[in-house]
């Protein structure tokens, strides 16, 4: 059935891409691609934010993680891949953000009655990333329950895990090789090049001078194989240890837990910010190599554009995520999803203590769509950015404003963004530019 909708998607999206670049070039600006900053006339039409769910708890159980360390982790409150408390409210703070900020730009009302219709909540079912986009949707529209869109708990969700929901066939040797293919052929390469960061983190693991035991993840090579089950690719050793460590290390630090109890008392800011770079390393690996991005990320990209376009148009376009007269569109996923999306378009970007094309909890790829009238003409285009509190701002749940905001970093997007400060995309380029990277064997009809 999703093979059959793919092939039926080629069609109809590029008769639609025809259909809509005649209509949109029609009412474009003449001059250099790209608006620059903000002018007269420009007005903020639709914000689409995906998002990553908020702090967490682990993933894995203490039992599993007593493997990467020597000392007992830290117990945590909830089962494995709970949304804490703590997190609970630092995606409240970001949703007040979001609502102060869209206010002041004309987008929202503030009056709940006015706003509650124009913002549409699209999550996974996870019980982190269903409490996030509810939480997100109760903040921007205050004294009103918001409705979150998502499957049933259980059913993979192809917006979200395409490779689950069984979407389009993916080759699992294609994906190791384009990984491979990206480090010489040689997964030992990565222990030479990434030693100072794996020194500090067995030291932050094991103590000082301690060594990891044996069968211990950090007492085997690095390894790359073709995946199975929910994973094109299957990592081993060190590379795979040192997500699973780090991350539960930057959970400790994020939800704001006693310094004894992060690292036991061997992590600073400084020394997690260093070891960011090991997480980085998997998820630039896992889901931004671009067979990987396509394969995972062509479904999300393939229904944002759609949404942008739908905007746009102001017309019912197949695909798109909410009616047309959505103004907010919150869709609340995974750090995957978001490192697929950077992936598959080549977005980059960096935010003050962390690593490149970081996908910190809470935070999001942010994408405007804004609307400019000169005369009789108009055009459209886009803004992204990825949005995210600092590691400060989450450990001590820092309110934040339009005063003090979170971190934000303009992004340019490959083949369609003109010259900064914000990089404006005209959405006719960044539609041509998303569709000539998206696979339709790897889309749904539906979002």
């Amino acid at each position: 059935m999703l093979r059959a909708k793919a092939r039926a998607i080629v069609s109809f999206r590029s008769v639609k891409l025809s259909k809509v670049l005649g209509i949109l070039l029609g009412v474009a600006l003449a001059g250099p691609c790209g608006a620059q900053a903000p002018k007269q006339g420009d007005e903020l039409r639709l914000v689409i934010v995906l998002t990553r769910h908020g702090v967490r708890t682990p993933l894995l159980t203490g039992e599993k993680l007593a493997a990467l360390s020597s000392q007992p982790w830290p117990k945590w409150e909830a089962d494995p891949g709970i949304q804490t408390p703590h997190g609970n409210l630092l995606v409240s703070l970001m949703g007040d953000y979001y609502r102060t900020r869209f206010t002041a730009l004309g987008l929202l009302s503030g009056d709940p009655a006015q706003d509650g219709p124009a913002v549409y909540v699209r999550a996974d079912n996870d019980q982190r990333t269903f409490e996030t986009a509810r939480i997100l949707g109760k903040a921007l529209v205050p004294q009103v329950d918001p409705e979150v869109h998502a499957l049933d708990a259980g059913l993979p969700d192809p917006l979200f895990r395409p490779v689950q929901a069984h979407v389009g066939h993916p080759s699992r040797e294609l994906a190791a090789s384009a990984v491979l293919g990206r480090i010489g052929g040689d997964p030992s390469a990565l222990e030479r090049a990434y030693a100072l960061q794996l020194g500090e983190l067995k030291t932050v693991l094991y103590g000082a001078g301690g060594r990891p035991p044996e069968g211990s993840p950090f007492d085997q090579p690095i390894s790359v194989a073709p995946g199975r089950g929910a994973y094109l690719v299957d990592f081993g050793g060190p590379l795979q240890g040192s997500l699973n460590a780090t991350d539960a290390l930057l959970l400790e630090y994020a939800d704001g837990k006693p310094d004894p109890e992060v690292g036991w008392g061997r992590l600073d800011t400084k020394t997690l910010t260093d070891l960011l770079t090991l997480h980085q390393l998997f998820f630039d690996l896992s889901d931004r190599t671009f067979y990987l991005a396509q394969v995972s990320g062509s479904n999300l990209v393939a229904h944002v554009i759609d949404t942008l376009e739908q905007a746009a148009l102001g017309l019912p376009v197949p695909g798109a995520v909410g009616p047309p007269e959505e103004k907010v569109v919150i869709l609340a996923g995974h750090d995957s999803n978001i490192a697929n999306v950077g992936g598959l378009l080549g977005l980059n970007w960096i935010i003050p203590g962390s690593q490149a094309n970081p996908a910190l909890p809470g935070g999001a790829l942010v994408f405007e769509l804004w609307r400019r009238t000169s005369g009789e003409s108009q055009t459209y285009f886009v803004r992204a950015s990825y949005v995210c509190q600092t590691l400060e701002q989450m450990r001590q749940a820092t309110p934040l404003s339009i005063d003090r905001p979170p971190a934000r970093a303009p992004i340019f997007i490959p083949g369609a963004s003109g010259q900064g400060p914000t990089f404006d995309a005209p959405l006719n380029a960044l539609l041509r530019q998303a569709r000539k990277v998206i696979d339709p064997e790897f889309t749904t009809l539906e979002p």
